[in-house]
This record gives structure tokens, sequence and C-alpha cells, in this order.
């Protein structure tokens, strides 16, 4: 797992206005907790909070905070960060100190590797429902994300949490549940109906059928969608 270094701040500016006040001076208000000790308030500068997400690992990394201009004081882990929902801008984050030799939940991503023959030949389709597992580990021994081979998956066959295994890791989430299955395609065949020779085609009043080899524009729409 990644480790990164992160100076920050305690801060005195507390509450909703003064998270307001912090974000406006380009920081990003968060909290440190944990280890039987007290909750602290601190800011991070927001250019080196992206830069510290920006490794392969995203969020799940190791922070080394040094505080107040320590090198450093605590090594801490992202639990929770809050975006806002139209700019991504983040808005607040919750660290957890950790220690070395203390087990630590963590979600970590997972990576499908492989092709399933079945997807290949369009005999199936792949259906990944689940993009992170709930682990339990010591911190060091945190994966930047946990690899899934799906090359044997056939048409109607699952892998569920029970079939993944990683060394020095205990996944919490429920065994049962499929990570990645290849599901059966449906086929769906429109009605058609013949019409009799001289039989009016429904439709509008006055409307006339397209001619040979032209086609008729049905309906068409655009959708925009839009990520936390």
């Amino acid at each position: 797992m990644a480790t990164v270094k992160l100076t920050v701040r305690r801060r005195t500016d507390t509450g909703k206005q003064g998270s307001k006040r912090t974000r406006a001076h380009g920081d990003v208000p968060a909290v440190l907790y944990g280890e039987k000790q007290d909750n602290v308030p601190i800011s991070i500068v927001a250019n080196d909070l992206r830069a510290a997400l920006s490794t392969a690992s995203g969020r799940n990394v190791i922070i080394h905070l040094g505080l107040d201009g320590e090198e450093s004081s605590a090594k801490a882990v992202i639990r929770e960060m809050k975006r806002d929902a139209v700019t991504r801008e983040i808005l607040h984050v919750d660290l957890q100190r950790i220690s070395e030799n203390k087990p630590v939940v963590m979600h970590v991503p997972i990576t499908l590797v492989g092709e399933s023959l079945a997807v290949k030949e369009g005999r199936g389709i792949l259906d990944h429902t689940m993009r992170q597992l709930e682990v339990k580990c010591l911190p060091g021994d945190i994966p930047e994300h946990i690899e899934v081979d799906i090359s044997s998956l056939e048409v109607k066959h699952a892998i569920h949490v029970s079939d993944i295994s990683v060394d020095k890791l205990e996944i919490l989430d429920y065994p049962e549940r499929p990570v990645v299955e290849v599901l059966q395609p449906t086929l769906f065949q429109e009605p058609t109906e013949e019409v009799e020779e001289g039989e009016e085609v429904e439709g509008e009043e006055g409307a006339e059928a397209p001619a040979d080899g032209e086609k008729a524009e049905e309906g068409a729409t655009e959708t925009s969608e839009e990520k936390s």
C-alpha cells in the first residue's frame, strides 16, 4: 500500500462557519481521531491533499501526518471523505490514527483480470456487481487492489466473496454475495403483423406509408447522465 506525507495544521475555527472559512482560504477542514486519543480538528492544504490522493491507490493510502510543523507525528488512513455533489470539491475528511501492529478495516478496490470466453464470443454478458471488498488486516498488509480472475467464467456462473482468498487479509463481506457473474443474454423479438392487400395501415388520418427503401423515424430521444 502506498504511503504519502501531509503537513497539517491544528484548526481552532470550528463549526459550519469555521469550515466555510477554512475552505475559503484554500484548505480542507478535517478531523484526526482514534487510538484512544482526543479528536483533533485540523486543516489540510487542498492542493496537497489532491496530490496525496493522485497515486494508483487513490484514497487507500497510509498518510504520515506532520502536525503543526512536526516531521511525522501520526500515521492515519482516510475513513470518510465528503465531496460536493456537483463540483467534486473535497469538503471534509475524517482521518483515523493507525498503529502498525493493530488491524484496521478498509475497503479495497477489485480489479478483474483475464477475459471470459463466453463474453468474448457473445454468449454472455459480464455483470460486475461488487467494485470493492471490506477487509481487515494490518496497515502494512493493505493491498492497492484485489485481483479476480474471470478467464474461466462461463454463462450462468459467478465468483462469490467466498471464492476469493488473499494472504494476510480477512474479508468481511457476506460470503455468498456474487462479485462478478456472466448472465445469459435475453433475446427480444418484436411482434410483426401481416397486412393483407387492400388493408390500410393504422396510423394518423391522412398519413402516408413510407416508400420502398425509406425508413420511418420512430421517437428518437437523447439522454444525458451525470460521479460523488
